[in-house]
């Protein structure tokens, strides 16, 4: 019997950094028995699920490419089952499954069948972060997005309970998914840069134990890149564009200018500063001190009920910094400059073949009719 290591999320806990840490070593995978599957091919070749490879299982909302799901499905199961017989493991990865799953009523007693009819067991894996940590690095992507493009200030976002989509109460989801896997076969990890474990305590090491597998020198991640947030004054001007309708036409445009910009800056949105002020970060998390204690003592077999160790950090709130706002302007649009000149160096470029060729068309034209 093969074994399926799906691996669920949740958001902003490294997941698509541990994807491409995966694909890089791919071929050192499957000389271990592992294999880490390529399904570009069934998702009409959208470039976004190449490594997010379990998204077969839900087709979340808002996809770009309408699927024949049951088609795509049927035909990603067949592939599974052939890929089976030559590895012993097979990892699968789509941090969308922990909000969408669950809310699918059966879905995990149909996941688990399903895999069963292929000769296979599923065991999850699932990394939580502290809520509070969660709801700022959410708001951020969510801003930093072309996808979702929130024009909300942080306070506003709070009111709007958006964030609610994506489940909190750890314990109540976890015990959902274990009824349905099995305890045993559901793993829990937080994601806490003190609490990695294996060789090398990062989130690699961890989540290879989690698998079986233990990080060595041979493992590489040349192509990981961290999925940093904007920065400082950037999620601020990021907002103000979200708003414009004009900039949404130029989005793609625009937000690798903004992208760039905002990695020249030295200071990171949540290395010194909150969204929340103390008080309000610790009355959020006294929402969820039962739930997590509950999550430590049943799934992390832990008597002290501590899910996370990291204190919370009495830290300034964060806002717009008047001293260094030109700058962070004048950077953004360097940067758009930069991409504008080079997009017109490639278009001259482009006429100047096009012209050159059709110089000789008519040259050859003229010498054949002498």
């Amino acid at each position: 019997m093969g074994t399926i290591h799906l691996s669920i999320g949740t958001p902003k806990t490294g997941t698509t950094a541990v994807q491409t840490f995966l694909r890089e070593n791919e071929k050192l995978l499957n000389k271990q028995g592992y294999c880490f599957p390529d399904f570009t091919s069934k998702f009409g070749n959208d470039n976004r699920y190449k490594n997010r490879n379990g998204h077969f299982l839900i087709f979340n909302e808002g996809n770009v490419v309408q699927y024949d799901e049951p088609a795509v499905q049927a035909a990603a199961f067949e592939m599974l089952e052939e890929l089976t017989k030559k590895y012993t493991d097979v990892i699968l990865s789509d941090e969308e499954i922990w909000k969408i799953g669950t809310r699918r009523e059966g879905f995990w007693q149909k996941t688990v069948k399903d895999f069963q009819k292929i000769g296979c067991e599923l065991k999850v894996i699932v990394y939580v972060r502290r809520q509070d940590l969660f709801i700022q690095s959410l708001y951020n992507q969510n801003v930093k997005s072309r996808f979702v493009m929130r024009t909300e200030s942080f306070d506003e976002y709070m009111t709007t309970n958006a964030f609610l989509n994506y489940p909190l109460d750890y314990f109540k989801h976890l015990s959902t998914i274990a009824q349905a896997v099995g305890k045993e076969n559901l793993t829990v990890r937080p994601y806490e840069k003190g609490q990695f474990e294996g060789n090398g305590n990062s989130i690699f090491s961890d989540f290879l134990q989690c698998i079986g597998l233990t990080l060595t020198e041979n493992y590489t991640k040349d192509t990981v890149k961290n999925n940093m947030g904007l920065r400082d004054n950037f999620i601020e001007i990021k907002r103000i564009l979200n708003g414009i309708p004009e900039y949404i036409e130029l989005n793609d445009f625009m937000n690798n200018a903004i992208k760039a910009a905002s990695d020249c800056t030295a200071n990171d949105l949540h290395s010194n500063t909150s969204m929340f002020t103390y008080e309000q970060q610790t009355a959020f998390m006294e929402k969820f001190e039962e739930s997590n204690r509950m999550t430590a003592e049943t799934f992390l077999d832990r008597p002290d009920g501590r899910l996370f160790y990291d204190p919370i950090e009495e830290l300034p709130v964060w806002k717009v910094n008047p001293d260094t706002m030109y700058r962070d302007i004048i950077l953004l649009f360097t940067e758009v400059f930069c991409q504008q000149q080079q997009e017109i160096q490639k278009l001259r470029s482009r006429v100047g073949r096009m012209n050159n060729h059709a110089l000789v068309k008519a040259y050859r034209k003229l010498k054949g009719g002498k």
